[in-house]
């Protein structure tokens, strides 16, 4: 397979094209260099680059951000396979992959050596997607990236279900099965790469940690990270998922919770016995619309998928399971602590929710796996 090695850069420094020599004599490949608005001040270091055999440079006429660099560089690379693929007598439906794409930062945080043993992984796992991770434990790791580190990859796990060691590593690598999913994962500067993190997670794209060497230079200050900006973009992906779970719940939960109160308190019940199935009825019966509601609202706006008739009947089922786990927690603590059974069903409906989203995420709407469009993985 043909390696092909993409560089998103701002404003580099004057050793990037010597660091991007190295590389290129270290891994035999097509390397494209994305100007992503640099400037006239700095054409003459990506001129050197240019200059470089087997290098290709494109440019943005402004900042467009990493997210929107990176998709420049898989465009290319994905035209250049087409075009060969056309030359050789076609593209075919089903063929496997034919190259490996190797993403690095342009900093020189990622070495030549660790670049090619991601590649190297990339190759003999195909369809998965390769992470180069980083030891933050080591000395030398300026306490704002541990720190950073560490909180994203606790907030990915809680949100995914799934443990990355580095999930803001730029060292990544895929074969080309993947290519025109990376093209379809929004996101435009930072927040992108947390995004193509989310995607795989979530349509069961494998994805593999390598060990690499953990290099900060001048404490990562050359960064163009923007803290504000950029933080609230990666935490805005991180929890676009759960927040919108959250309102589509809320919604559906007072819907339900009106009917609730409506049937409740329009019927009477004496004995402890019939006000039990008093409870379980009003639950029922406000639960049909409500859950109608969010079912349409969790698969095509929360997580933007399903499996037709298999995600309703499981969707049914995990709402009579709940449904009735409701009826008797709220029964159950109404009686206990001699609560409204309004108030009761608030506190217990707030633990069923936690438990439902996950169940939702994992068993009703799981991922598809999807790799590349017409390549098929």
């Amino acid at each position: 397979m043909k390696n092909y090695i993409i560089i998103p850069t701002l404003e580099p420094d004057q050793e990037f094209d010597k660091r991007v020599e190295k590389l290129r004599k270290k891994i035999p490949a097509q390397i494209v260099v994305v100007d992503d608005g640099s400037g006239t001040d700095y054409r003459e270091i990506f001129d050197r680059v240019g200059e470089t055999g087997g290098c290709t440079v494109l440019h943005h006429g402004a900042n467009l951000g990493k997210g929107r660099a990176l998709k420049t560089g898989f465009a290319y690379v994905r035209h250049c396979i087409e075009a060969e693929m056309e030359a050789a007598g076609g593209i075919s439906e089903t063929r496997k992959p034919v190259a490996v794409i190797l993403c690095l930062d342009s900093d020189g945080q990622h070495s030549a050596e660790n670049g090619s043993t991601v590649l190297e992984r990339a190759r003999c796992c195909p369809g998965t997607l390769i992470l180069g991770g980083r030891n933050f434990s080591e000395s030398g790791v300026p306490w704002k990236s541990r720190l950073g580190n560490r909180v994203s990859s606790a907030v990915f796990q809680l949100i995914s279900g799934r443990y990355l060691s580095d999930t803001q590593t730029g060292l990544r690598a895929f074969d080309d099965s993947l290519l025109d999913l990376m093209l379809e994962i929004p996101g435009e500067r930072f927040e992108y790469e947390i995004n193509v993190l989310l995607t795989c997670v979530s349509r069961g794209i494998p994805v593999r940690v390598e060990k690499i060497d953990t290099v900060y230079i001048d404490k990562n200050e050359g960064t163009h990270f923007h803290p504000v900006r950029d933080s609230a973009a990666v935490l805005g992906a991180l929890f676009r998922e759960p927040l919108r779970f959250g309102l589509s719940s809320l919604l559906c939960a007072l819907l339900d919770l009106f009917l609730f109160w409506l049937i409740e308190k329009t019927t009477g019940v004496t004995g402890q016995q019939e006000r039990f199935w008093h409870i379980a009825a009003a639950t029922a019966g406000a639960r049909i619309l409500s859950a109608s509601v969010n079912f349409t609202l969790n698969r095509y706006w929360v997580f933007g998928r399903g499996k037709g008739w298999i995600s309703i009947r499981r969707y049914l089922i995990l709402c009579i399971g709940i449904t009735a786990a409701s009826a008797v927690s709220v029964s159950a603590v109404s009686a206990l602590f001699r609560a409204d059974p309004t108030a009761a069903k608030i506190f217990c409906d707030t633990v069923l929710f936690i438990v439902s989203w996950r169940l939702q995420r994992s068993r009703v709407f799981p991922g598809q796996r999807k790799a590349g469009g017409r390549h098929g993985g």
